[in-house]
């Protein structure tokens, strides 16, 4: 009876630092996807800033804002 109780609190510890190792890799992955998320983000709102030239939105007409959009479109488009 001592044999099957070591056994089974074994194969206990077995599974559980399995289901442990596969927990801190799916964590790490999700860092991971996360920073790369970010550093995206990152990119695209400096070419936006850089392509829709905020600091001086109100220095150009609608007409001008509008070109400006369209060229923006135009360049940079929908990346998904």
């Amino acid at each position: 009876m001592n044999k099957v109780k070591i056994a089974i609190f074994t194969i206990s510890i077995i599974i559980f630092s399995l289901i442990g190792i596969k927990k801190l890799i799916y964590i790490n992955q999700v860092k991971d996807l996360k920073n790369q998320e970010e550093i995206i983000l990152n990119k695209t709102i400096g070419v936006l800033n850089e392509c829709f030239d905020l600091e001086n939105k109100n220095k150009r007409t609608l007409n001008k804002s509008i070109e400006l959009i369209e060229y923006c479109l135009d360049e940079y488009g929908y990346k998904n």
